[in-house]
Protein backbone atom coordinates (compact mmCIF):
# COMPACT_ATOMS: atom_id res chain seq x y z
CA UNK A 1 0.00 0.00 0.00
CA UNK A 2 1.08 3.55 -0.77
CA UNK A 3 1.40 6.24 2.34
CA UNK A 4 1.20 8.78 -0.66
CA UNK A 5 -1.32 8.31 -3.52
CA UNK A 6 0.02 10.01 -6.77
CA UNK A 7 -1.49 13.43 -7.41
CA UNK A 8 -4.28 12.58 -10.20
CA UNK A 9 -4.09 15.00 -12.72
CA UNK A 10 -4.61 15.59 -16.74
CA UNK A 11 -2.57 15.00 -19.26
CA UNK A 12 -2.96 19.17 -20.16
CA UNK A 13 -2.29 20.08 -16.55
CA UNK A 14 1.15 17.88 -15.97
CA UNK A 15 2.61 19.50 -19.24
CA UNK A 16 2.03 22.94 -18.41
CA UNK A 17 3.48 22.60 -14.84
CA UNK A 18 6.57 20.45 -15.79
CA UNK A 19 6.96 23.13 -18.80
CA UNK A 20 6.78 26.03 -15.85
CA UNK A 21 9.05 24.44 -13.60
CA UNK A 22 11.29 22.37 -15.27
CA UNK A 23 12.35 25.33 -17.87
CA UNK A 24 13.48 27.25 -15.04
CA UNK A 25 15.52 24.41 -14.00
CA UNK A 26 17.06 24.50 -17.07
CA UNK A 27 17.49 27.99 -18.07
CA UNK A 28 19.67 27.74 -14.31
CA UNK A 29 21.79 25.55 -16.07
CA UNK A 30 22.28 27.37 -19.02
CA UNK A 31 23.38 30.08 -16.70
CA UNK A 32 26.14 27.61 -15.12
CA UNK A 33 27.19 26.96 -18.42
CA UNK A 34 27.54 30.51 -19.63
CA UNK A 35 29.42 31.81 -16.77
CA UNK A 36 31.73 28.67 -16.47
CA UNK A 37 32.21 28.77 -20.46
CA UNK A 38 33.37 32.81 -20.54
CA UNK A 39 35.47 32.28 -17.27
CA UNK A 40 37.20 28.90 -18.17
CA UNK A 41 37.50 29.79 -21.83
CA UNK A 42 36.94 27.51 -25.09
CA UNK A 43 39.95 24.65 -24.24
CA UNK A 44 39.43 24.44 -20.69
CA UNK A 45 35.89 24.63 -21.38
CA UNK A 46 36.07 21.78 -23.37
CA UNK A 47 38.76 19.59 -21.36
CA UNK A 48 36.14 19.86 -18.02
CA UNK A 49 32.89 18.77 -20.16
CA UNK A 50 35.03 15.90 -21.66
CA UNK A 51 35.92 14.86 -18.25
CA UNK A 52 32.12 14.96 -17.37
CA UNK A 53 30.98 13.07 -20.22
CA UNK A 54 33.36 10.18 -19.66
CA UNK A 55 31.92 10.34 -15.61
CA UNK A 56 28.23 11.00 -17.08
CA UNK A 57 28.82 7.42 -19.18
CA UNK A 58 30.21 5.88 -15.59
CA UNK A 59 26.72 7.23 -13.60
CA UNK A 60 24.72 5.75 -16.76
CA UNK A 61 26.03 2.45 -16.32
CA UNK A 62 26.60 2.60 -12.61
CA UNK A 63 22.71 3.61 -12.45
CA UNK A 64 21.52 0.50 -14.30
CA UNK A 65 18.69 3.05 -15.40
CA UNK A 66 16.85 2.87 -12.01
CA UNK A 67 15.40 6.13 -12.29
CA UNK A 68 13.73 4.12 -15.64
CA UNK A 69 12.29 1.64 -13.46
CA UNK A 70 11.70 3.76 -10.25
CA UNK A 71 9.11 5.70 -12.90
CA UNK A 72 7.59 2.86 -14.10
CA UNK A 73 6.83 1.05 -10.71
CA UNK A 74 6.03 4.16 -9.26
CA UNK A 75 3.56 5.26 -11.44
CA UNK A 76 1.74 2.24 -11.72
CA UNK A 77 1.10 1.97 -8.34
CA UNK A 78 3.05 -1.36 -7.63
CA UNK A 79 5.84 -0.36 -5.52
CA UNK A 80 5.74 2.40 -2.69
CA UNK A 81 7.58 5.71 -3.22
CA UNK A 82 9.40 5.48 0.11
CA UNK A 83 10.76 2.35 -1.01
CA UNK A 84 12.16 3.26 -3.66
CA UNK A 85 13.52 6.47 -2.09
CA UNK A 86 15.82 4.53 0.45
CA UNK A 87 16.80 1.84 -2.38
CA UNK A 88 18.01 5.64 -4.47
CA UNK A 89 19.90 6.16 -1.45
CA UNK A 90 21.08 2.89 -0.56
CA UNK A 91 22.29 2.28 -4.60
CA UNK A 92 23.62 5.86 -4.52
CA UNK A 93 26.11 5.39 -1.45
CA UNK A 94 27.22 1.68 -2.97
CA UNK A 95 28.22 3.32 -6.13
CA UNK A 96 29.69 5.95 -4.31
CA UNK A 97 32.03 3.67 -2.28
CA UNK A 98 32.80 1.93 -5.61
CA UNK A 99 33.29 4.77 -7.35
CA UNK A 100 35.96 6.24 -4.47
CA UNK A 101 37.53 2.97 -4.60
CA UNK A 102 37.95 2.31 -7.99
CA UNK A 103 39.08 5.90 -8.93
CA UNK A 104 42.15 5.76 -5.92
CA UNK A 105 42.98 2.19 -7.69
CA UNK A 106 42.70 3.23 -11.64
CA UNK A 107 44.77 6.71 -10.87
CA UNK A 108 47.79 5.61 -7.52
CA UNK A 109 48.15 2.11 -8.99
CA UNK A 110 47.77 1.82 -12.60
CA UNK A 111 48.48 5.51 -13.99
CA UNK A 112 50.33 6.55 -10.90
CA UNK A 113 49.01 9.58 -10.70
CA UNK A 114 50.43 12.45 -7.89
CA UNK A 115 48.94 11.96 -4.65
CA UNK A 116 47.36 15.90 -4.95
CA UNK A 117 45.48 14.94 -9.06
CA UNK A 118 44.46 11.21 -7.47
CA UNK A 119 42.46 13.21 -4.44
CA UNK A 120 41.06 15.47 -6.87
CA UNK A 121 39.54 13.79 -9.78
CA UNK A 122 38.47 10.94 -6.85
CA UNK A 123 36.85 14.33 -5.58
CA UNK A 124 35.48 14.62 -8.66
CA UNK A 125 34.23 11.52 -9.61
CA UNK A 126 32.55 11.09 -6.50
CA UNK A 127 30.54 14.46 -6.38
CA UNK A 128 29.41 14.37 -9.86
CA UNK A 129 28.65 10.60 -10.38
CA UNK A 130 26.75 10.41 -6.93
CA UNK A 131 25.05 13.17 -7.08
CA UNK A 132 23.52 13.17 -10.21
CA UNK A 133 22.40 9.47 -9.76
CA UNK A 134 20.62 10.42 -6.35
CA UNK A 135 19.08 13.72 -7.93
CA UNK A 136 17.88 11.88 -10.95
CA UNK A 137 15.90 9.27 -8.29
CA UNK A 138 14.61 11.76 -6.43
CA UNK A 139 12.84 13.82 -9.24
CA UNK A 140 11.41 11.17 -10.60
CA UNK A 141 10.13 10.20 -7.62
CA UNK A 142 9.14 13.70 -7.34
CA UNK A 143 7.34 13.38 -10.91
CA UNK A 144 5.74 10.61 -10.31
CA UNK A 145 3.66 12.20 -7.78
CA UNK A 146 2.78 15.02 -10.28
CA UNK A 147 5.10 17.31 -8.39
CA UNK A 148 7.28 19.26 -11.08
CA UNK A 149 7.60 22.57 -8.96
CA UNK A 150 9.35 21.63 -5.31
CA UNK A 151 12.29 19.69 -7.24
CA UNK A 152 13.06 22.10 -9.93
CA UNK A 153 12.86 25.13 -7.06
CA UNK A 154 15.61 23.40 -5.32
CA UNK A 155 17.67 22.80 -8.02
CA UNK A 156 17.33 26.18 -9.08
CA UNK A 157 18.54 28.04 -6.07
CA UNK A 158 21.57 25.80 -5.49
CA UNK A 159 22.65 27.26 -9.51
CA UNK A 160 21.76 30.58 -8.76
CA UNK A 161 23.73 30.63 -5.57
CA UNK A 162 26.71 29.24 -7.89
CA UNK A 163 26.58 31.57 -10.59
CA UNK A 164 26.14 34.72 -7.76
CA UNK A 165 29.51 33.63 -6.77
CA UNK A 166 31.15 33.03 -9.95
CA UNK A 167 34.20 35.35 -10.62
CA UNK A 168 32.69 38.26 -13.28
CA UNK A 169 35.87 37.98 -15.58
CA UNK A 170 38.78 35.12 -16.99
CA UNK A 171 40.53 33.06 -14.75
CA UNK A 172 43.89 34.82 -16.66
CA UNK A 173 46.18 32.24 -15.31
CA UNK A 174 45.28 32.18 -11.75
CA UNK A 175 45.12 28.47 -11.09
CA UNK A 176 44.03 28.77 -7.22
CA UNK A 177 41.05 30.56 -8.74
CA UNK A 178 40.71 27.89 -11.69
CA UNK A 179 40.64 25.17 -9.09
CA UNK A 180 38.51 26.79 -6.41
CA UNK A 181 35.54 26.94 -9.30
CA UNK A 182 36.07 23.39 -11.08
CA UNK A 183 35.91 22.49 -6.87
CA UNK A 184 32.30 24.21 -6.18
CA UNK A 185 31.17 23.22 -9.95
CA UNK A 186 31.83 19.12 -9.23
CA UNK A 187 30.12 19.60 -5.71
CA UNK A 188 27.17 21.28 -7.26
CA UNK A 189 25.87 18.41 -8.21
CA UNK A 190 26.78 16.48 -4.78
CA UNK A 191 24.57 18.80 -2.94
CA UNK A 192 21.74 18.73 -5.63
CA UNK A 193 21.18 15.59 -4.56
CA UNK A 194 21.65 14.96 -0.87
CA UNK A 195 18.95 18.10 -0.90
CA UNK A 196 16.52 16.61 -2.87
CA UNK A 197 16.88 13.50 -0.79
CA UNK A 198 16.37 15.00 2.32
CA UNK A 199 13.12 17.06 0.97
CA UNK A 200 11.38 13.78 -0.47
CA UNK A 201 11.90 12.64 3.13
CA UNK A 202 10.70 15.35 4.85
CA UNK A 203 7.39 16.01 2.44
CA UNK A 204 6.19 12.18 2.57
CA UNK A 205 7.96 11.00 5.58
CA UNK A 206 10.18 8.60 4.46
CA UNK A 207 10.87 7.17 7.72
CA UNK A 208 7.59 6.09 8.74
CA UNK A 209 8.05 3.04 5.83
CA UNK A 210 11.95 2.46 6.13
CA UNK A 211 12.88 -0.04 4.31
CA UNK A 212 13.66 -1.51 0.94
CA UNK A 213 11.16 -3.42 -2.08
CA UNK A 214 10.80 -7.03 -1.30
CA UNK A 215 12.87 -9.67 -3.40
CA UNK A 216 10.19 -10.44 -5.94
CA UNK A 217 9.59 -6.39 -6.46
CA UNK A 218 13.78 -6.02 -6.58
CA UNK A 219 13.65 -8.73 -9.36
CA UNK A 220 11.12 -6.95 -11.50
CA UNK A 221 12.45 -3.52 -11.53
CA UNK A 222 16.33 -4.44 -12.29
CA UNK A 223 14.73 -6.06 -15.26
CA UNK A 224 12.93 -3.71 -15.89
CA UNK A 225 16.04 -1.28 -15.29
CA UNK A 226 18.84 -3.55 -17.09
CA UNK A 227 16.71 -3.54 -20.16
CA UNK A 228 16.09 0.00 -20.08
CA UNK A 229 20.00 0.32 -19.35
CA UNK A 230 21.31 -1.52 -22.42
CA UNK A 231 18.79 1.53 -24.90
CA UNK A 232 20.65 4.26 -22.35
CA UNK A 233 23.58 3.07 -22.88
CA UNK A 234 23.61 2.82 -26.52
CA UNK A 235 21.58 6.11 -26.91
CA UNK A 236 24.41 7.86 -24.02
CA UNK A 237 27.20 6.70 -27.01
CA UNK A 238 25.18 8.17 -30.11
CA UNK A 239 25.23 11.39 -28.39
CA UNK A 240 28.39 11.98 -27.04
CA UNK A 241 30.99 9.43 -28.95
CA UNK A 242 31.59 12.08 -30.88
CA UNK A 243 32.91 13.77 -28.50
CA UNK A 244 35.69 11.37 -28.24
CA UNK A 245 36.38 11.38 -32.50
CA UNK A 246 37.07 15.25 -32.32
CA UNK A 247 39.54 14.78 -29.23
CA UNK A 248 41.44 12.35 -30.37
CA UNK A 249 41.60 13.37 -34.13
CA UNK A 250 44.38 16.43 -32.81
CA UNK A 251 45.37 16.76 -36.53
CA UNK A 252 41.87 18.08 -37.88
CA UNK A 253 40.85 19.26 -34.67
CA UNK A 254 42.57 22.04 -31.77
CA UNK A 255 41.58 21.93 -27.83
CA UNK A 256 39.53 25.32 -28.77
CA UNK A 257 37.59 22.86 -31.47
CA UNK A 258 36.78 20.37 -29.02
CA UNK A 259 35.55 23.42 -26.68
CA UNK A 260 33.28 24.47 -29.65
CA UNK A 261 31.98 21.61 -30.60
CA UNK A 262 30.70 20.51 -27.07
CA UNK A 263 29.27 24.10 -26.52
CA UNK A 264 27.59 23.38 -29.58
CA UNK A 265 26.26 20.36 -28.86
CA UNK A 266 24.92 21.18 -24.99
CA UNK A 267 23.31 23.96 -26.99
CA UNK A 268 21.55 21.87 -28.55
CA UNK A 269 20.66 19.72 -26.11
CA UNK A 270 19.11 22.85 -24.62
CA UNK A 271 16.84 22.69 -27.29
CA UNK A 272 15.73 19.14 -26.32
CA UNK A 273 14.30 20.45 -22.52
CA UNK A 274 11.08 20.85 -23.88
CA UNK A 275 10.97 17.43 -25.29
CA UNK A 276 12.58 15.85 -22.45
CA UNK A 277 9.97 17.86 -20.02
CA UNK A 278 7.08 16.80 -22.01
CA UNK A 279 8.38 12.91 -22.31
CA UNK A 280 9.15 12.99 -18.39
CA UNK A 281 5.12 13.54 -18.55
CA UNK A 282 3.92 11.04 -21.22
CA UNK A 283 6.25 8.16 -19.67
CA UNK A 284 4.14 7.72 -16.29
CA UNK A 285 0.97 8.63 -18.03
CA UNK A 286 1.89 6.11 -20.59
CA UNK A 287 2.78 3.55 -17.65
CA UNK A 288 -0.43 4.29 -15.77
CA UNK A 289 -4.01 3.87 -17.15
CA UNK A 290 -4.18 6.97 -19.26
CA UNK A 291 -5.98 7.24 -22.85
CA UNK A 292 -3.61 6.10 -25.26
CA UNK A 293 -5.23 8.11 -28.22
CA UNK A 294 -5.13 11.26 -26.39
CA UNK A 295 -1.66 10.77 -25.70
CA UNK A 296 -0.59 9.51 -29.41
CA UNK A 297 -2.55 12.29 -30.88
CA UNK A 298 -0.60 15.04 -28.07
CA UNK A 299 2.51 13.22 -29.47
CA UNK A 300 2.08 14.30 -33.02
CA UNK A 301 0.18 17.70 -32.60
CA UNK A 302 3.87 18.83 -30.54
CA UNK A 303 5.88 16.93 -33.01
CA UNK A 304 4.34 19.75 -35.11
CA UNK A 305 4.97 22.55 -33.14
CA UNK A 306 8.66 21.28 -32.85
CA UNK A 307 9.05 21.46 -36.26
CA UNK A 308 7.99 25.19 -37.12
CA UNK A 309 10.07 25.93 -33.52
CA UNK A 310 13.53 24.57 -34.94
CA UNK A 311 12.30 26.13 -38.17
CA UNK A 312 12.35 29.70 -36.72
CA UNK A 313 16.25 28.66 -34.71
CA UNK A 314 17.67 28.14 -37.73
CA UNK A 315 16.59 31.05 -39.63
CA UNK A 316 17.74 33.62 -36.20
CA UNK A 317 21.37 30.90 -35.98
CA UNK A 318 21.93 31.94 -39.86
CA UNK A 319 21.27 35.88 -39.32
CA UNK A 320 22.85 36.29 -36.16
CA UNK A 321 24.37 32.75 -34.64
CA UNK A 322 28.34 34.22 -35.08
CA UNK A 323 28.19 37.04 -32.95
CA UNK A 324 25.24 36.32 -30.69
CA UNK A 325 27.69 32.89 -29.82
CA UNK A 326 30.82 34.82 -29.38
CA UNK A 327 28.69 37.67 -27.05
CA UNK A 328 27.27 35.08 -25.08
CA UNK A 329 29.78 32.35 -24.18
CA UNK A 330 32.88 34.66 -24.55
CA UNK A 331 35.39 35.45 -28.06
CA UNK A 332 37.44 32.16 -28.01
CA UNK A 333 33.54 30.12 -29.18
CA UNK A 334 34.08 31.66 -32.85
CA UNK A 335 33.71 28.38 -34.57
CA UNK A 336 30.04 27.31 -33.34
CA UNK A 337 27.72 28.95 -35.83
CA UNK A 338 28.21 26.39 -38.35
CA UNK A 339 28.20 23.26 -36.67
CA UNK A 340 25.38 24.22 -34.71
CA UNK A 341 22.87 24.86 -38.48
CA UNK A 342 23.77 21.76 -39.04
CA UNK A 343 23.10 19.66 -36.01
CA UNK A 344 19.73 21.62 -35.44
CA UNK A 345 17.81 19.29 -37.94
CA UNK A 346 19.79 16.19 -36.19
CA UNK A 347 18.12 18.04 -32.64
CA UNK A 348 15.12 18.13 -34.33
CA UNK A 349 14.88 14.51 -34.37
CA UNK A 350 16.11 13.89 -31.02
CA UNK A 351 13.19 16.36 -29.98
CA UNK A 352 10.41 13.98 -31.67
CA UNK A 353 12.04 10.94 -30.96
CA UNK A 354 11.83 11.79 -27.34
CA UNK A 355 8.02 11.68 -27.42
CA UNK A 356 8.37 8.60 -29.40
CA UNK A 357 11.15 7.45 -26.59
CA UNK A 358 8.76 7.69 -24.03
CA UNK A 359 5.46 6.18 -25.26
CA UNK A 360 6.91 3.09 -25.99
CA UNK A 361 8.92 2.79 -22.54
CA UNK A 362 5.71 3.88 -20.78
CA UNK A 363 4.34 0.79 -22.24
CA UNK A 364 7.17 -1.55 -21.39
CA UNK A 365 8.30 -1.93 -25.25
CA UNK A 366 11.81 -1.13 -24.47
CA UNK A 367 13.31 -3.08 -27.66
CA UNK A 368 11.99 -0.21 -30.17
CA UNK A 369 14.46 1.96 -28.38
CA UNK A 370 17.35 -0.51 -28.34
CA UNK A 371 17.12 -1.70 -31.64
CA UNK A 372 16.85 2.21 -33.20
CA UNK A 373 19.54 3.59 -30.81
CA UNK A 374 21.78 0.32 -31.98
CA UNK A 375 21.56 1.17 -35.57
CA UNK A 376 22.37 5.18 -34.90
CA UNK A 377 25.53 4.13 -33.59
CA UNK A 378 26.55 2.09 -35.86
CA UNK A 379 26.05 4.84 -38.70
CA UNK A 380 27.56 7.12 -36.01
CA UNK A 381 30.86 5.52 -35.44
CA UNK A 382 31.47 4.33 -38.76
CA UNK A 383 30.61 8.11 -40.22
CA UNK A 384 33.32 10.06 -37.49
CA UNK A 385 35.48 7.29 -38.48
CA UNK A 386 35.79 8.70 -42.03
CA UNK A 387 34.58 12.30 -41.66
CA UNK A 388 36.28 13.88 -38.91
CA UNK A 389 39.70 13.25 -39.49
CA UNK A 390 38.70 15.21 -42.92
CA UNK A 391 36.69 17.89 -42.15
CA UNK A 392 37.07 18.16 -38.13
CA UNK A 393 33.76 19.49 -36.11
CA UNK A 394 31.88 19.92 -39.17
CA UNK A 395 32.16 16.65 -40.13
CA UNK A 396 31.41 15.40 -36.68
CA UNK A 397 27.78 17.74 -36.69
CA UNK A 398 27.38 16.37 -40.26
CA UNK A 399 27.43 12.33 -39.07
CA UNK A 400 25.43 13.32 -35.88
CA UNK A 401 22.47 14.92 -37.66
CA UNK A 402 22.41 11.77 -39.94
CA UNK A 403 22.50 9.22 -37.08
CA UNK A 404 19.86 10.80 -35.19
CA UNK A 405 17.51 10.99 -38.25
CA UNK A 406 18.24 7.62 -38.99
CA UNK A 407 17.03 6.44 -34.88
CA UNK A 408 14.23 8.42 -35.59
CA UNK A 409 12.72 6.97 -38.87
CA UNK A 410 13.04 3.41 -37.11
CA UNK A 411 10.75 4.61 -34.56
CA UNK A 412 8.43 6.37 -37.09
CA UNK A 413 7.89 3.27 -38.57
CA UNK A 414 7.57 1.23 -35.61
CA UNK A 415 5.08 4.09 -34.76
CA UNK A 416 2.89 3.98 -37.74
CA UNK A 417 2.55 -0.01 -37.88
CA UNK A 418 1.24 0.11 -34.16
CA UNK A 419 -1.23 2.81 -35.32
CA UNK A 420 -1.26 3.08 -38.69
CA UNK A 421 -0.97 6.71 -39.07
CA UNK A 422 -0.15 8.52 -42.23
CA UNK A 423 3.35 10.36 -42.17
CA UNK A 424 1.88 14.02 -42.62
CA UNK A 425 0.24 13.62 -39.26
CA UNK A 426 3.88 14.30 -37.63
CA UNK A 427 4.99 16.71 -40.07
CA UNK A 428 2.04 18.82 -41.97
CA UNK A 429 1.44 22.01 -40.00
CA UNK A 430 -2.17 22.71 -38.95
CA UNK A 431 -3.92 25.98 -37.22
CA UNK A 432 -5.36 23.65 -34.86
CA UNK A 433 -2.38 23.08 -33.02
CA UNK A 434 -2.13 26.23 -31.84
CA UNK A 435 -5.56 25.96 -30.36
CA UNK A 436 -4.37 22.68 -28.60
CA UNK A 437 -1.19 24.42 -27.34
CA UNK A 438 -3.29 27.98 -26.16
CA UNK A 439 -5.69 25.39 -24.27
CA UNK A 440 -2.81 24.37 -22.50
CA UNK A 441 -2.30 26.99 -20.76
CA UNK A 442 -6.04 28.59 -20.71
CA UNK A 443 -6.81 25.47 -18.46
CA UNK A 444 -3.74 26.13 -16.26
CA UNK A 445 -4.94 29.76 -15.60
CA UNK A 446 -8.61 28.56 -14.69
CA UNK A 447 -7.20 25.83 -12.32
CA UNK A 448 -4.72 28.40 -10.78
CA UNK A 449 -8.09 31.14 -10.43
Amino acid sequence: MFLIKPIKMNLKKLLVQSLVFRSLYFVSMLLVNVFLSRFLQASATGNLYYLTTIFGFIQLVASISLEAGITFFASGKIISFNKLLWLSITWSFIIALLVLTGSFVYLYYIKHSPPYDVMQYCFFSVCYITGILLATCCCVLFYAQGNYYLPNILLVLLNAAFVLTMPFSGHSGDDKLVNMVVYRYFLLFFLQGILLALVFIVKNKSWQQFGLPGSGQLKKLAKYSLTALSANVIFYLVYRIDYWFVHINTASCTESDLGNYIQVSKLGQLFLIVPQIIASVIFPKSAGTSDRSEISTSIMIIARLFSQMFLVVIVITSLFGGKLFTIVFGETFNRMQVPFLIIIPGIFCLSVLALLSAYFSGKGNLKVGVVGAAIALLVVIAGDYFLVPLYGIIGAAVVSTIGYFVNLLYSLLRFYKDYSLSWSDFFRWKKSDFTWLSSLFKNKASADA
